[in-house]
Order: structure tokens, then C-alpha cells, then sequence
């Protein structure tokens, strides 16, 4: 049964929610969603449709789902397909949901952010809530009650046997390790070899830019591979230049540490330009234009070559022993 509590709770959560999706709709991206039935069975799979519609220049984000949406599980997500039709783009996607408590649902609203042309501030669109009825599977008091059947007997697996493989894997590991230390010392020899100055991080991206972009990845239509790989060198040279945690962050945790956010506007839009494209190629199939895969490599040698760090001037002993015989 489904208190008084409840239900008031569910309502104002509803309208709360479709207020919000109505201010953040905008008249040029519409988004809306829709299920199968408003009604299902407890464990019973039930698609949710949604679908965007908005111009072909506004760039559009679809939102990060993980294992639930509400009080649903999200069993299954398709991927989204992208439609051209002259200058409009339709977009869909469907969620496969599931429920195992009886009473009603809230599909909460799908926020997506977009960014229209020549306009650095983002936006948001959202979908309206959907209420979903969930039953309870009928119960026959007819029948007789049955006994419980006997648990069955399960050969050990494979997660079962990891951790005794691991153990004996790192016991291996260790006697390797001090066979290898008692060798080097009793033949003198250094533990660890000469460590080698690292070259400087505007040196490493610049070079690994340069045979990304003889690769000819997009133009081969490898456009996907382009743009990981293109912010991989991005992210990696952020990280060793700023010393920050670029590789483990998201775009818009790397555009707001305090170095990047220090930069110049025009540089930081380099950076935030190449992070948004590389994200909605990869998660959302975004498949942009010839110019916009040139512009994501020119954004990105301009914002190396933008922060290039100064190399330090040698010191008057390094000179001397330079000119020394």
C-alpha cells in the first residue's frame, strides 16, 4: 500500500521537476521521452524512448546514465542514433528499465546540455517526468504452499579460485625480486639504471600531435580513434605541464582547476573547444565536419604552443663545463 505521504511526496517531486524541464527548454533543442505502457509487472522490462531534435550547428551532450534512473534500474542502453535531415538533427536513444518494488515510479527528466553557436555559455534541455505504475506479480492462495527446493551444489569458479592465483602470482613476484637484488650485489652492479631527463612536456605533444596528424585518422574515417587519441595528447601534456590529475578527471573537472582557469580566455577555449568535441564523438557519436576535425588539431598545437613553460637558462658553472676540454 502507498501512504498518503508518499503520494503527496510523488507529486510535488513531479511538478518540481516538470518546472524545471519547462526553464531549461529551449525553442531551438526540443527533447522528449516517452515509455512503452504506463503500467508493468514487477521485474518486467519497459523501453524508454528519447528523442532530441535541435539545429546542426548547437552541439548537444547527452547525459551520463549509470545502473538507475529514479528508483528504476536501467538494465540495458541502446546506442543513440543520429538522423541529418537539411539543417535539423534527430537524435534517439532507449533505455531498458526495470522495477522490483510495487507502487508508483518517477522517471526522473534527462538534462541535456548544449551550446549554441558562438556562444560560450551552456544550456540545458530536459525531458518531462514520467509516472510508471508497477504491480505486484498476482499471488493463486488456491494452490497448495510448496517446500523451499534444496540448494544446489556449485562447481568453485573462477572469482573464487583469483584470489589463491593472485597470492601465488605475487609470492612468485617476491622471490623474483630478491633474486634479482642478491644478483646485482654480489656482482656490483647498480640496482636501478641512470635515470634519463624527461624531454619537456611541449616537446612530447607537439611530436605526438604532429604523427597523429600524418596519420590521416578522420580523413580514413577513423574519426572516433582521431579524437581519443588527439585528447589523450591533450590530457597527458595538461597533466605533466599543470601538475594535475588530467588523465582521471572529466572535461569539466580539468577546466576547473585553478591553473586552467588562470589561462587566458582565448587559450582556455582552445582546451574547453577540444575537450567537448573529443567527449561528444566518443559518447554521444557525434560525427562532426572536415573543418571542426582540423580545427580540434589547430586548437590543440595552439594551446601547447600558447603554454609552453620557458626552459630555465643554464647556470655559470653549467656553461663553463660546457666550453670546458
Amino acid at each position: 500500500m502507498v501512504g498518503p505521504r508518499f503520494k503527496y511526496s510523488l507529486i510535488i517531486s513531479v511538478l518540481a521537476a516538470w518546472l524545471l524541464s519547462s526553464r531549461g527548454l529551449s525553442q531551438a533543442v526540443h527533447v522528449s521521452a516517452f515509455v512503452d505502457t504506463g503500467r508493468t509487472l514487477i521485474g518486467d522490462w519497459i523501453n524508454l524512448h528519447v528523442q532530441i531534435e535541435h539545429p546542426r550547428d548547437i552541439s548537444v551532450a547527452w547525459p551520463t546514465v549509470t545502473d538507475s534512473l529514479g528508483t528504476l534500474e536501467v538494465v540495458r542502453r541502446d546506442s543513440i542514433t543520429r538522423e541529418s535531415e537539411n539543417e535539423t538533427v534527430n537524435e534517439r536513444g532507449t533505455f531498458t528499465l526495470t522495477a522490483f518494488d510495487s507502487g508508483m515510479h518517477v522517471i526522473p527528466p534527462l538534462a541535456f546540455a548544449y551550446r549554441m553557436a558562438a556562444d560560450t555559455a551552456r544550456k540545458l534541455a530536459s525531458t518531462s517526468p514520467i509516472i510508471l505504475r508497477v504491480n505486484a506479480v498476482p499471488v493463486d492462495t488456491t494452490q497448495d504452499i510448496k517446500d523451499i527446493k534444496p540448494p544446489l551444489g556449485m562447481p568453485i569458479s573462477l572469482a573464487e579460485l583469483l584470489p589463491y592465483v593472485i597470492g601465488v602470482l605475487v609470492l612468485a613476484g617476491l622471490v623474483l625480486a630478491v633474486y634479482y637484488v642478491v644478483k646485482k650485489r654480489r656482482s656490483g652492479e647498480s640496482l636501478f639504471a641512470p635515470s634519463v631527463p624527461l624531454r619537456p612536456a611541449h616537446e612530447v605533444a607537439m611530436d605526438a600531435l604532429s604523427a597523429l596528424e600524418a596519420e590521416h585518422l578522420w580523413q580514413r574515417g577513423k574519426v572516433k580513434e582521431y579524437h581519443s587519441l588527439l585528447t589523450e595528447i591533450v590530457r597527458t601534456y595538461v597533466e605533466r605541464r599543470f601538475r594535475v590529475l588530467a588523465l582521471e578527471s572529466t572535461s569539466d573537472e580539468i577546466l576547473s582547476f585553478r591553473p586552467i582557469e588562470e589561462l587566458e580566455r582565448n587559450i582556455r577555449s582552445d582546451l574547453e573547444e577540444i575537450l567537448l568535441r573529443g567527449d561528444l564523438v566518443k559518447f554521444a557519436k557525434f560525427q562532426p565536419l572536415a573543418e571542426e576535425n582540423e580545427r580540434s588539431m589547430h586548437s590543440a598545437m595552439s594551446f601547447v604552443e600558447s603554454t609552453t613553460r620557458p626552459e630555465p637558462e643554464p647556470s655559470k658553472a653549467e656553461k663553463l663545463e660546457e666550453v670546458a676540454p
